[in-house]
């Protein structure tokens, strides 16, 4: 019987004696069965493709949530159905999967912290941390809001200043962007909170640079990295920031409420936990501290584990090259489309697998519902702070000639508005 007839057979037969002894190399973090090929060809997507349940359209959304991998739904799936039969339940082990998380992002165990969702991370931290009034937030004015209300409200708490510039979009380069930070610092400048991906535009923030320039000034680095894990190679020590928020439910295809939050060596102690429960002040449980929120749906977290398995199936240099290379194309194919206003960058070196554009003449809202009906194609409205910009987003459930179709619809709306 194949893994799939015994999940299938396990809903079924929810109370049956084996079921606990049913698992996936999903479920377990392992490399989960993919087809196997020397080179990135379409035969090899084809069958990654087959790994979804994604039809009737063009999804290109995943900067909101991504699609879940049959191998993880079915992980997650099987593991509640083990659970819901109270005798047969299936253990599992939190520790594991902190382990495998810490491999894939580049960061100790014990700094990690599991949460919902990106926002959830970033309130952990600005509630947590210790502040004087007139100590000052910066970050820019084109903060998702899961990044930038937790700051409003310490500010209007605690007097703090909370203060926003404009950052260079498009963005011409990794310098400027740097400069565009390093010039609004001020004397009283405590945290700065950055996009690692800017939300809006997809541009790659020089979070590395930044850190560092901060540490020497004493300044706090938190990082809403909500995009990079599934999307880009990501070294959460190498940054050398202070906290970095993610929510895996976007691009590393996990379960929606899967989130993580690591809490840099220097702070892991002094942090103060957002929800207090057992063990709460006792530090030496480091990450775990965080963890303990009372009841939570262990079934997210296999679900989680069985992203990670999936992921390093298919392996994170692959995943990027494939996610950055139709993003390359989808670029060059709007840039050519008269009456197209591309705002993400041209610059390859901070262009991630998110794209952002304007019509001329047609509101984004428009363009939206019109690639909805021609399509179904499934975008994002960029529209907070009356941005009104179209974000598509590719991964590797997207093919060569979905992006060109849409390159396609979309020019034939540009040029309707002529």
């Amino acid at each position: 019987m194949h893994r799939r007839d015994l999940l299938r057979a396990a809903a079924l037969f929810p109370a049956a004696a084996w079921l606990p002894r049913v698992g996936t190399a999903a479920a377990r973090g392992a490399d989960v069965p993919l087809p196997r090929h020397f080179s990135d060809d379409e035969a090899y997507w084809a069958e990654i493709r087959r790994q979804f349940l994604i039809a009737d359209g063009i999804f290109m959304n995943t900067g909101t949530w991504g699609a879940l991998p049959v191998p993880v739904l079915e992980a997650l799936e099987a593991h509640m159905r083990a659970f819901e039969t109270v005798f047969h339940q299936t253990p599992f082990d939190v520790h594991a999967l902190r382990a495998q998380l810490a491999t894939l992002v580049g960061a100790p165990p014990e700094t990690l912290a599991f949460t919902r969702n990106t926002t959830e991370g970033m309130n952990v931290v600005a509630r947590g941390l210790d502040f004087q009034p007139g100590d000052e937030i910066l970050l820019t004015t084109q903060e998702h809001v899961g990044g930038r209300c937790c700051w409003e409200l310490v500010a209007a708490r605690h007097g703090l200043v909370l203060r926003q510039f404009p950052p260079p979009v498009p963005a011409p380069s990794e310098d400027a962007l740097f400069e565009a930070w390093t010039s609004q610092v001020g004397p009283r400048t405590r945290v700065l909170s950055i996009q690692h991906v800017f939300f809006s535009t997809g541009a790659i923030q020089p979070v590395q640079r930044l850190a560092a320039w901060a540490r020497e000034r004493g300044i706090i680095t938190v990082v809403d990295g909500a995009h990079p894990p599934g999307m880009l190679a990501v070294d959460i020590q190498s940054l050398g920031c202070d906290f970095y928020a993610s929510s895996p439910h976007k691009w590393l295809l996990a379960p929606k409420g899967s989130g993580f939050l690591y809490i840099g060596p220097d702070w892991i102690d002094r942090l103060w936990p957002l929800i207090a429960s057992g063990g709460w002040d006792e530090l030496a449980l480091k990450g775990d501290r965080f963890d303990h929120v009372g009841t939570r749906n262990d079934s997210l977290l296999v679900g989680f584990q069985a992203s990670v398995g999936f992921h390093n199936a298919i392996g994170t240099a692959r995943v990027e090259r494939r996610c950055r290379g139709l993003a390359t194309r989808l670029d060059a194919g709007l840039r050519a489309q008269p009456g197209v206003r591309v705002v993400s960058p041209a610059a390859p070196e901070v262009r991630s697998a998110m794209v952002s554009f304007q019509v001329d003449g047609v509101t984004g809202a428009d363009v939206v519902q019109r690639l909805w009906k021609m399509g179904p194609v499934r975008v994002r409205l960029v529209g907070e702070n009356n941005l009104g910009y179209v974000r598509l987003s590719t991964h590797v459930y997207n093919t060569p000639d979905e992006v060109d179709r849409v390159v396609g619809m979309i020019g034939e709306i540009a040029s309707a508005a002529k």
